[in-house]
């Protein structure tokens, strides 16, 4: 019997929907036809110290979480094989509904016209590539998701009941992984932590057609197959590269795929109003020099230095001074840097901000006016050294952890080491946090969001979504950033496309637990705890990483 839901819970699911399911719009890799062919990313490179593919037993990758819009539908996830072929990547499951009664299940998009993706809210992420891809589909208005398909033959809109302890094999599509990859993790978009350390095989048959099973009435412990559909014609593929930021007192360290950004504050650099380099500017400058100089590939210029302003004063002003600004710190770089990289230096003025120069009643924000006075240094990363993408050892780097190879599976999330006490309108949420740890080059953190007050608890909005912060105020725990008391530093949350590489809060009855994930950058490889803030809620100190 297909489960019911009130009107508060229709209108929450549509809301819900068109915030979470992934946009073909949003820089994934499109297969269609010209100019814009599909493509396969590039090999991740070996890491010292992967596990090889065979570390994680078969049979021992098994979550338990709750799927779609209302928390009370409980599912098993049992990950089978994750196979590599030359044209695409295979993910076999098996899952089963652990409810009483079963559940209509939510394990992708369907009913949105352009989104119906049977189980397009599982997505593998390659860690130590830096890399997020999504479900193949149909390259078309419709966007049909290949592989299982979970509806009924005739009315697509309405899928089958998942009926309580029946076993329902899934095979979910992506493109393919470079050869060099041989673990991945799987982060779903529900409240079910991921699976890291997935283990990646090579030789698998390609997939073929399969029929769904003709009764409607599985019993408990039977199997019951939906129909699965390879995929064939104009093929959808995403890929996406991941995108961090780290901040300190003095700069930011923003990574987009290749690309690395430092933003250095002018409050800094420069004494007020002025463009000459102020005395405190170059022991700031010499460490940018060494991280440029081991970072930035010098066969792929320029290294990009931008100036930048906030709004006081004459936009023509403000443009001559980003202008100048940037020129002085050209000519440091180039006079420690040497003639071994070509150098670009412009201004942007005011018309850049990364934070608002007044606030919602049109007083002065002098802090985020600070934020946007700066200078902002880009270039392309070597693709071979430590810290980037191998791992010959420790980094000493004091803020950016080094890469290490994917995490094994953890069955257990660990103890509770901290909570927060979160009142939400009439409601009052309770999160308690286990221990984070280390998978590729970012860290995981895992915690419970569990309603203790009222009979139900609809998101909307998010409970911990929004903050203050420009880059990570579109996530789901926006208000969320880790912070190392050692160094100031300050870790946001990891972003995908415009989504965040993190599941989000359901709809939850009294007593219900969501498990929570996001991932974060890693702090430094010496740092062995660090502090969980959520912005305007409070912090949990000392939180372990392992």
């Amino acid at each position: 019997m297909r489960t019911t839901r009130t009107t508060v819970l229709l209108l929450t699911a549509a809301v819900l929907c068109a915030c979470g399911a992934p946009s073909q719009h949003t820089g994934s890799r499109t297969a269609t036809t010209p100019p814009r062919q599909p493509a396969s990313p590039p090999a991740s490179p070996a890491v010292t110290g992967s596990p090889p593919a065979s570390a994680t037993p078969a049979g021992t990758l098994v979550r338990e979480g709750l799927v779609g819009l209302h928390g009370s539908n409980p599912f098993k996830v049992e990950v089978k094989a994750l196979e590599r072929n030359s044209d695409l990547t295979v993910l076999k499951m098996e899952i089963t509904a652990t409810g009483e009664g079963g559940s209509s299940g939510d394990f992708g998009y369907d009913g949105l016209p352009t989104q119906s993706v049977s189980f397009g809210k599982f997505r593998l992420f390659d860690p130590v590539g830096r890399k997020v891809y999504f479900t193949l589909r149909e390259n078309d208005a419709d966007g049909r998701a290949f592989g299982t398909r979970h509806a009924t033959p005739t009315t697509e809109n309405y899928p089958d009941d998942f009926r309580a302890g029946v076993r329902y094999p899934v095979e979910v599509y992506f493109p393919p992984l470079p050869a060099g990859v041989r673990q991945v993790s799987i982060v779903p978009d529900m409240a079910m932590a991921p699976f890291t350390g997935v283990p990646v095989t090579d030789g698998a048959a390609p997939p073929v057609a399969r029929q769904r099973d003709e009764t409607d009435t599985p019993a408990a412990g039977s199997t019951f197959q939906f129909p699965v559909v390879p995929p064939s014609g104009k093929i959808w593929s995403g890929v996406s590269d991941v995108h961090e930021m780290i901040e300190t007192p003095q700069k930011t360290t923003e990574q987009q795929g290749a690309q690395e950004t430092i933003g250095l504050r002018t409050d800094v650099l420069f004494r007020f109003d002025k463009a000459d380099l102020s005395d405190k500017a170059a022991a700031v400058l010499d460490e940018v020099v060494e991280e440029t100089r081991l970072r930035a590939d010098p066969a792929k210029p320029p290294i990009l230095i931008e100036g930048h302003t906030d709004s006081k004063g004459e936009p023509a002003y403000n443009q001559n001074l980003s202008v100048k600004r940037a020129e002085a710190v050209r000519g440091y770089l180039a006079g420690k840097l040497g003639d071994a990289y070509v150098y670009k230096a412009t201004g942007k003025g005011e018309s850049e901000p990364i934070a608002d120069n007044t606030k919602q009643d049109g007083s002065d924000n002098p802090e985020g006016r600070a934020r946007n006075r700066r200078v902002e240094i880009s270039y392309q990363i070597k693709q071979d050294l430590p810290g980037t993408t191998t791992t010959t050892g420790p980094s000493a780097d004091k803020v950016r952890g080094s890469v290490r190879g994917p995490a094994p599976f953890r069955a257990d999330a660990g103890p509770v080491v901290g909570s927060l006490s979160v009142k939400h309108f009439n409601d009052r949420l309770r999160v308690d946090v286990h221990p984070f740890y280390r998978d590729g080059a970012y860290l995981v953190a895992t915690f419970d969001v569990a309603l203790e007050s009222s009979e139900l608890f609809v998101p909307v909005p998010g409970p911990f979504s929004g903050g203050s912060h420009s880059f990570s105020s579109g996530s789901d725990y926006g208000t969320f950033s880790l912070v190392d008391p050692a160094t100031q530093a300050r870790y946001l949350p990891l972003k995908m496309s415009t989504e965040f590489v993190e599941n989000s809060v359901l709809t939850l009855d009294k007593g219900e637990v969501n498990r929570s994930y996001v991932y974060f950058p890693a702090p430094a490889d010496s740092t062995k705890s660090i502090t969980l803030e959520a912005e305007g809620l409070g912090t949990v100190p000392n939180v372990p990483i392992s």
